[in-house]
């Protein structure tokens, strides 16, 4: 883990989030620590989980959404 690198865990999951300069406008990059699938979310999609209701969130919480699944990503 680098400098740049924040590890932000409890008993329920572990990421470490940094920010990615490889494109043309930073990004914030969270990576699954256990199983290193990564997501990156730029300054819209951040705005947008800001304005977000707690219950649009809600639903991502459910493992059984994408986590439990076949495919990678689905």
């Amino acid at each position: 883990m680098g400098a740049a690198e924040w590890r932000v865990e409890n008993e329920f999951a572990s990421v470490t989030v940094s920010v990615d300069r490889a494109g043309n406008d930073p990004r914030l990059c969270i990576v699954d620590n256990l199983t290193g699938r990564r997501a990156y979310f730029d300054a819209l999609l951040l705005e947008s989980l800001a304005w977000a209701p707690d219950t649009a969130l809600k639903q991502l919480l459910d493992p059984s959404l994408h986590r439990w699944s076949a495919e990678p990503g689905a």
